[in-house]
C-alpha cells in the first residue's frame, strides 16, 4: 500500500534518484526557502558590504580583510588552554574566516559589544604568534642589533615613580657602531593605551632601522587599565629624561655628546609623543629637546564628541584663508558656522578598527575613571588642548593620519592651531607638515607584511626621519631684508614709502628636503587635509543609506 494518491506520485518521481541525490537536494530546497530574501536580492544593504567595497583603496581594503580575519580568529580561540593548542587553533581559525569575512565581521562585532583589555590585547599582539613573528623575520632586512634594555627610574632622581622599564633596541650595524651613536629614534608604540609591546611594532620598526641605519629605541611603557593616565605616559617621560641627562649612557651609547633625538609614535604613541613634548617645554630646569616630532595617526583628542566646535572650525578656515584652497570647499561642510559641523568619530563611527564602541572603551580604560580630571583642558590627556605658547615651541613636527580614520580630525585641528601658535610666535613653521593618505583609515603601518603598497608609506615615514635628524644648517640672512634696511640707513630719512621689517637670522635649522620618492608619493597618494570634509559628508549619507554620486 503507497497511501494517497499524492503520495503515490511523489514516490514515483523520487525513485529514480538514489538516496544522497535526494538528501543534497532536500538541504538545498530547505536553504533556499530560508535564504529567499538574500538569493532574490531582496535585503537591505548592510555597512560592512562597504566596508570591504568602495570605502578604501584596493591594497587597504585587503589589509584589512586579512586582519579581520586574523582578529576573528585569535578572538574564537581565547579560552583555549595550552597555549601551544591556542596557538594553532587560532592558525586554522584564521583561515577559515579569510574565506568567509563576513563571519569574521561578525564574530568581531560581536565581541566589541563586550571587550575587555584581555581580549584586545589577544586580538592586538597578534604580532607576538609564532607564525606571524617567522612572516615578519622572514621578510625584514637583517640587523646587526636587536636586543632588549632595562633601565631602572628612580624617585630620588627626580623621576615620577620607582619603576624598571624595558626598552627594544633595533640598529642596523654592530654592537660596538650602536654605542658610537649620538643620533637616534625615540619609538612611543601605540596600542590603544592597553595593549602592544614594541615586538607588536617589530615589522615596521626593523624597515626604518634597515632603511635609516638610525637607533630605533621603543618603550614597553605599562599600559591601562591596570596603569591609567598617567602612569605609562610619565615613563615615556622619564626615560627621555634620563637618557638626555646620561647623554645616552643608560641605553648604552659612549659618544659623551648631547644626542640628537627624534620622538615618533604611532595612535596612542602619538598622543603620548605630543604630551611628552609637552612635559619636556614645561620642565624646570629646561632638557634638552627633541629636533623633531612624528606622529602616525595620534588620538590628540580623548573624548566621544561628534561635532567640531566652532572655535577649531575657524581655525581650520583660517588655514584655508592662508592656502590655494577653493572657496567652494568651505560651503561643502554641512551645519557651517553653527557647532554642527560633524567630525571625523562620528562620519567614521562604524569603522571596522576604531568603531565608536571600541574607542569609547579604549577611553574609559585610559582615563580610569579620575573625577577630578577635566578632559576639556587637561593638554597631557589631549594634546588638542595645548596652549600657544608650548605649541610655538614645538620642534619640527610631522604628522601622517588616514583619511577616513575616525582621528584624522584630531590631526588636521591639532596641525592648524600648531601653525598659528608658531606663526604668531614668528616661529620656524615651514618644516611643519600634515599629510592625509587617502581612502584608507587606521593602522596602515601594520600592514606592511601583507600589503605591498604599504611598505611604500612606511618607506616615506622612513624617509622623514632620516630628515628630520640630518646634520643642522644655517640658512644666510634674506638679501631683500639686507637690501631694505641698507636703503633706510643710507636714505636717513624720517618717512620712507619701503616698509621696515625686522632682519634676523634664519630659526630654520632643518628645513624639510626629502627625496623625489617622497615628493611624487605624496602627490599621488594623500589629500588636502581640508578638501576631504565633502568627502567626509559622502561617507556620513553612506551610513544612513542615501545614495550619492561620489566617485
Amino acid at each position: 500500500m503507497l497511501g494517497p494518491r499524492p503520495f503515490q506520485r511523489l514516490h514515483n518521481l523520487l525513485k529514480r534518484f538514489t538516496p544522497w541525490q535526494i538528501l543534497i537536494g532536500a538541504l538545498t530546497t530547505l536553504y533556499a526557502a530560508h535564504h529567499a530574501d538574500l538569493l532574490l536580492g531582496l535585503t537591505p544593504a548592510e555597512p560592512e558590504k562597504k566596508m570591504f567595497s568602495r570605502r578604501y583603496t584596493r591594497g587597504y581594503t585587503r589589509g584589512l580583510w586579512i586582519l579581520s580575519a586574523l582578529d576573528a580568529g585569535f578572538f574564537t580561540s581565547q579560552n583555549i588552554r595550552p597555549k601551544i593548542l591556542r596557538d594553532t587553533m587560532s592558525t586554522v581559525f584564521s583561515v577559515y574566516y579569510l574565506f568567509f569575512p563576513k563571519r569574521a565581521v561578525e564574530k568581531n562585532n560581536m565581541m566589541l559589544k563586550t571587550i575587555t583589555a584581555t581580549h584586545m590585547r589577544r586580538s592586538w599582539e597578534k604580532m607576538l604568534h609564532p607564525v606571524i613573528r617567522a612572516m615578519t623575520w622572514i621578510n625584514a632586512p637583517r640587523l646587526g642589533l636587536h636586543r632588549q634594555i632595562t633601565i631602572t627610574l628612580s624617585k630620588s632622581a627626580g623621576h615620577h615613580s620607582d619603576a624598571r622599564v624595558n626598552l627594544t633596541v633595533f640598529f642596523k650595524g654592530s654592537a660596538d657602531e650602536y654605542a658610537k651613536q649620538s643620533v637616534f629614534i625615540l619609538d612611543i608604540p601605540g596600542g590603544g593605551f592597553v595593549s602592544m609591546n614594541p615586538k607588536c611594532h617589530a615589522d615596521y620598526l626593523m624597515a626604518w632601522a634597515g632603511q635609516t641605519g638610525l637607533p630605533i629605541v621603543s618603550i614597553d611603557y605599562k599600559k591601562a587599565p591596570e596603569f591609567p593616565f598617567p602612569q605609562g605616559l610619565n615613563e615615556c617621560f622619564d626615560v627621555y629624561h634620563l637618557i638626555v641627562s646620561t647623554k645616552g649612557a643608560c641605553i648604552g651609547l659612549n659618544s659623551n655628546v648631547e644626542p640628537r633625538i627624534a620622538i615618533a609614535g604611532d595612535s596612542a604613541g602619538g598622543t603620548f609623543s605630543a604630551a611628552v613634548m609637552n612635559m619636556i617645554i614645561e620642565h624646570s630646569p629646561a632638557l634638552p629637546r627633541p629636533v623633531g616630532l612624528l606622529m602616525v595617526y595620534p588620538c590628540m583628542l580623548v573624548g566621544m564628541d561628534f561635532w567640531i566646535s566652532n572655535d577649531d572650525l575657524a581655525v581650520i578656515e583660517d588655514e584655508i584663508a592662508r592656502g590655494p584652497i577653493p572657496s567652494h570647499f568651505l560651503k561643502a561642510r554641512p551645519g557651517h558656522g553653527d557647532g554642527m559641523t560633524l567630525n571625523s568619530k562620528g562620519a567614521f563611527m562604524d569603522d571596522q578598527v576604531l568603531g565608536s564602541t571600541f574607542l569609547r572603551a579604549l577611553m574609559v580604560m585610559y582615563i580610569g575613571g579620575d573625577p577630578a580630571l577635566d578632559l576639556k583642558s587637561n593638554y597631557l590627556v589631549s594634546p588638542i588642548y595645548t596652549p600657544d605658547h608650548i605649541l610655538a615651541q614645538y620642534p619640527r613636527t610631522y604628522i601622517i593620519s588616514g583619511e577616513k580614520d575616525p582621528l584624522v580630525d584630531d590631526s588636521i585641528i591639532f596641525m592648524a592651531k600648531l601653525r598659528r601658535a608658531k606663526r604668531a610666535a614668528s616661529a620656524d613653521m615651514e618644516s611643519d607638515t600634515l599629510r592625509i593618505v587617502s581612502e584608507v583609515s587606521h593602522a596602515f603601518l601594520h600592514m606592511s607584511g601583507v600589503v605591498p603598497e604599504m611598505r611604500d608609506l612606511v618607506r616615506v615615514v622612513g624617509e622623514e626621519l632620516m630628515d628630520m635628524l640630518k646634520p643642522p644648517q644655517e640658512l644666510p640672512q634674506q638679501a631683500w631684508g639686507e637690501a631694505s634696511s641698507q636703503s633706510l640707513a643710507e636714505d636717513d630719512k624720517s618717512v620712507s614709502d619701503l616698509v621696515q621689517v625686522d632682519v634676523h637670522r634664519a630659526t630654520i635649522s632643518n628645513p624639510r628636503q626629502v627625496s623625489p620618492f617622497v615628493v611624487q608619493w605624496e602627490q599621488n597618494n594623500t589629500r588636502d587635509a581640508i578638501a576631504i570634509y565633502e568627502h567626509r559628508r559622502v561617507a556620513y549619507l553612506d551610513q544612513l543609506g542615501i545614495e550619492t554620486n561620489d566617485e
